[in-house]
C-alpha cells in the first residue's frame, strides 16, 4: 500500500501587526516603524565662506545704522563712540565705553529761518490784573501774520500751511505756542502791556474748548506729519518748529494762562512787564530755546509753578509729545536751583522717562540679534 510523504513545513511568517480600525474605513497600524535617522551633512566650505562675506558685509552695516539712531534716540553714553564726526577725544575712550548711562540723541539743529524772538520790554511795567471780557482786538493776531515763507521742499508742504492758517479750526483756536514766536503782531503787543494783557485771554478764552482745541492741533500736527514729510527730514525751520509748537498747544495755553494769585495778573504778563528778562525764558522751553541767562529775578512763585507744569506733563501719557522740553527742562531746573537754592524746580530723569518709555538703547541689540538669525540661516 502507497503512503504518501509527509506535507512539507509550512514557510514561517511574520505575525501580522495589529491594526486599529479608524474612520472611512481603513486600517493603520497601530504603531509606525521608527524613522531612519537624518545624517546633516557639515557644512561645506563654500556655505563657510559665503557666510564670512556676509558677516562682512552686513556687520559694518549693522553698526553705521546704530550709529545714525543714536544722533536721535536716547541711547546709552557709550554708543557716542560710534557715532562719525562725533568729538571724541582718545583720552575719554575708556571713560565713555564703560558709561552706559542713558541720555538724549545729538539731534541736528534747524535751519535758522524763522524770525527771531525779541522780548520789547526794557523798563519796569505795572501788570493790570486779568481783564473781564474785554473787547478783542478784530482781527485777532494770527501765527505767520506776515508773509508766508516758500522755503518748503515740496508744494504739498506749502498748500498745507496756506490751508491751516486759513481754516477756522486752526484760527479760532488762538495757538500761544505759535503767536509767541511766529507773530509779529503777537510780539509788537508787548510794547502795550494793556494790549497784550488782552490778548493773552484771547488765546486763554476761546469759542472752541480747549478739549476741541487740542484735538484740532493734535490733527493738524498729524497731517503736518503726512504732508511734510522731506521738509521735516531736512529739518526745515517752518515745518519743524510748527510741529513742535503744535504738540506742545495744550500745555503751553495751560502755561500762559496762569494767575499770579498775590497780585490777579497773568504770571505771563508779568515776565513781558519786568525788565529782568530771567522768567520770561521760561516760557519758551516747551520749544526747544534753552535759557539765555538767569539771575535771582527768576526766583518767583510763578516760576516755580511753570515748572512744577513742565515736570507733570513730562510725566504724564503726553510728555513722548514734548521732545524739546525733554531736552531743554534739565538743564533749565539746574540754573533755576543754582539761583535760587536747591530743589526750588522738580527733578525730573527725561533721559531713563524716554529710555522705559520706547526701550530705545535695545535698538542695537535687536539689529545685531537679526543679523546673527539672518547669518545663522544661510
Amino acid at each position: 500500500m502507497f503512503t504518501p510523504p509527509p506535507s512539507p513545513v509550512p514557510p514561517k511568517t511574520r505575525p501580522p501587526s495589529p491594526v486599529h480600525l479608524v474612520s472611512d474605513g481603513l486600517l493603520v497600524p497601530a504603531t509606525v516603524p521608527p524613522l531612519a535617522p537624518v545624517v546633516t551633512p557639515a557644512p561645506s566650505k563654500h556655505a563657510v565662506a559665503r557666510r564670512l562675506r556676509w558677516s562682512v558685509l552686513l556687520v559694518p552695516l549693522t553698526l553705521i545704522l546704530i550709529a545714525a539712531t543714536t544722533r536721535f534716540l536716547t541711547h546709552p553714553a557709550a554708543f557716542d563712540l560710534l557715532i562719525p564726526g562725533a568729538e571724541n577725544k582718545w583720552d575719554q575712550w575708556t571713560e565713555k565705553i564703560f558709561d552706559w548711562s542713558p541720555h538724549s540723541g545729538h539731534s541736528h539743529p534747524p535751519h535758522t529761518t524763522s524770525p527771531s524772538l525779541v522780548r520789547r520790554a526794557a523798563a519796569p511795567t505795572t501788570v493790570p490784573p486779568v481783564p473781564q471780557n474785554p473787547t478783542l482786538p478784530t482781527p485777532f493776531p494770527q501765527p505767520f501774520d506776515t508773509t508766508l515763507s516758500t522755503n518748503f521742499s515740496t508744494t504739498e508742504c506749502y498748500s498745507f500751511f496756506l490751508n491751516m492758517t486759513q481754516t477756522l479750526p486752526f484760527r479760532s483756536c488762538r495757538p500761544f505756542s505759535l503767536l509767541v514766536t511766529h507773530s509779529q503782531v503777537f510780539q509788537e503787543a508787548q510794547n502795550n502791556i494793556t494790549e497784550m494783557n488782552i490778548d493773552i485771554w484771547g488765546t486763554c478764552n476761546t469759542d472752541l474748548s480747549q478739549d476741541q482745541c487740542s484735538t484740532n492741533m493734535a490733527w493738524f500736527a498729524s497731517a503736518l506729519q503726512s504732508s511734510c514729510v522731506e521738509d521735516l527730514g531736512a529739518q526745515n525751520a517752518m515745518a519743524a518748529e510748527t510741529l513742535i509748537a503744535l504738540q506742545a498747544y495744550d500745555l503751553m495755553r495751560n502755561t500762559s494762562c496762569q494767575v499770579d494769585t498775590a497780585t490777579n495778573a497773568y504770571c505771563y504778563l508779568e515776565s513781558v512787564g519786568n525788565s529782568d528778562p530771567s522768567s520770561y525764558w521760561f516760557y519758551l522751553l516747551p520749544l526747544g530755546r534753552p535759557l539765555v541767562g538767569i539771575t535771582t529775578s527768576a526766583c518767583n512763585e510763578c516760576t516755580k509753578q511753570l515748572m512744577a507744569m513742565y515736570a507733570g506733563a513730562l510725566d504724564g501719557s503726553d510728555g513722548t509729545l514734548l521732545g524739546s522740553l525733554q531736552q531743554t527742562y534739565e538743564s533749565a531746573a539746574k540754573s533755576l536751583d543754582n539761583a535760587c537754592g536747591a530743589d526750588y524746580a522738580q527733578t525730573v530723569n527725561v533721559s531713563n522717562m524716554a529710555l522705559a518709555r520706547t526701550g530705545i538703547p535695545h535698538v542695537g541689540i535687536m539689529l545685531l540679534s537679526v543679523l546673527l538669525a539672518f547669518l545663522l540661516s544661510l
